[in-house]
């Protein structure tokens, strides 16, 4: 959903400012009180430009207007709490079935085909309220992890796909030094160029990978592969179908673990094989 948002960003602005005529310009039913500036900034009048809608502000319809007030607002809502720079990727404007919505991504992280996309609505009280808390948890174990890979095997021959499948932590006060304390799911899938790696490699690294996770307590499915045919530097979110093709598969490793078990699984050995989590982590490095 998110990323058919973001597709369709440029159409959803065109149509959203020019409907629903005859609303009011500002919120006497919201726990927001909207602005009515009379003036564009430098950041309106870029949106504007880039969506083919006219610059001045006397030539926009009150609806338009209001639009381009609000998605500013919006915006900077996000760059103020979170003390980083949003991308504009697209809105919604308020009508009787859609809620009113910016959609928009941290610029340090990209949009990544719409992974990335931050929804900001009204709360019950009228109130600004986001769904950025968790995506950054997400974001932030995304990092520390891929950073982690590439620091130990200084190699950038690596393609790296995360996803979250569950969470128990609101916001990023609650992650302290990089301890999940259990309470993230995730699914790590990497991607090895056999140019560069060998099963052995893998074999090796995957201890001291366990290790690691268990020292940040993260709950995780982990998928590692050797590919051929398949240049992974060039892959990413929306472009990593060669990565998953099976022919060109040429080693797999997969590691699960949680708080109180660890399960392996490889290609030379296709039996599930299980050990209790802190016994696998300490047997295997010492």
């Amino acid at each position: 959903m998110k990323k058919t948002i973001a597709l369709l960003a440029s159409a959803v602005l065109a149509v959203s400012m020019v409907t629903s005529c005859g609303k009011n310009n500002s919120s006497s039913q919201t726990g927001h009180k909207w602005e009515n500036s009379e003036t564009l900034n430098e950041w309106q009048i870029d949106l504007l430009e880039s969506q083919g809608l006219p610059t001045d502000i006397e030539q926009l319809s009150p609806t338009q207007k209001r639009s381009i007030q609000h998605i500013y607002e919006m915006i900077t809502y996000l760059n103020e709490k979170y003390d980083e720079e949003f991308v504009y990727a697209g809105y919604v404007e308020p009508g009787l079935m859609d809620e009113e919505t910016l959609y928009a991504y941290p610029k340090q992280y990209g949009a990544e085909g719409g992974k990335n996309t931050v929804e900001v609505t009204l709360d019950e009280n009228g109130d600004f309220t986001d769904d950025y808390q968790g995506a950054s948890v997400a974001d932030y174990c995304e990092k520390l992890i891929g950073d982690y890979i590439k620091d130990y095997f200084k190699s950038d021959e690596i393609a790296y796909f995360m996803t979250s499948y569950d969470s128990n932590i609101e916001s990023m006060e609650d992650v302290r030094n990089g301890n999940f304390n259990w309470k993230i799911g995730v699914t790590n899938v990497f991607f090895f160029s056999d140019k560069y790696f060998t099963a052995e490699d893998i074999e090796a690294f995957v201890p001291q990978f366990a290790r690691w996770l268990y020292e940040h307590k993260i709950v995780s499915n982990n998928h590692l592969n050797i590919v051929k045919n398949v240049d992974v530097k060039k892959a990413t979110y929306s472009n990593n179908d060669d990565c998953y093709k099976i022919e060109n598969n040429v080693f797999f490793f997969d590691l699960a673990i949680n708080h109180k078990r660890v399960s392996t699984t490889t290609s030379r050995n296709r039996e599930i094989v299980k050990y209790d989590t802190e016994e696998y982590v300490n047997k295997e490095l010492n």
